[in-house]
């Protein structure tokens, strides 16, 4: 099986966790997971594949948002979450390419109103 296969299939099982727990921190982790591999990966892809993961992680960012948001504003909580939000990725791939601009919310350091992912802070 080709590593591209493999690959692609790998970020379709993150991402389709990530999708199931939209709004916890849970998603989060999950997601920057998804991005950090992506970054890394992603030289080594076809350019439909690439293009396809990153319009999906993408997606998956900006549903997570929507989702933060809703459950910050009803106050509920999960009872399998992560304790607390991961800090948002360290080095250089959390700040390549334009899949890195847009994604899940605040991390530590930043209000827990705003709801602006920007990778390394």
């Amino acid at each position: 099986m080709p590593a591209e296969h493999v690959l692609t299939e790998t970020f379709s099982s993150l991402l389709m966790a990530a999708q199931a727990k939209l709004g916890r921190n849970d998603a989060r982790l999950l997601i920057d997971t998804a991005g950090q591999a992506f970054a890394h990966v992603r030289q080594y892809l076809s350019d439909a594949a690439a293009n396809q993961i990153e319009q999906a992680l993408n997606q998956v960012r900006m549903a997570q948002v929507q989702a933060e948001q809703a459950a910050a504003t009803s106050g509920r909580t999960e009872e399998n979450d992560l304790p607390h939000k991961p800090a948002a990725p360290a080095g250089p791939a959390a700040s390549s390419g334009p899949a890195a601009s847009s994604g899940p919310a605040a991390t530590s350091g930043q209000s827990q109103t705003s709801k602006l992912w920007i990778p390394g802070r």
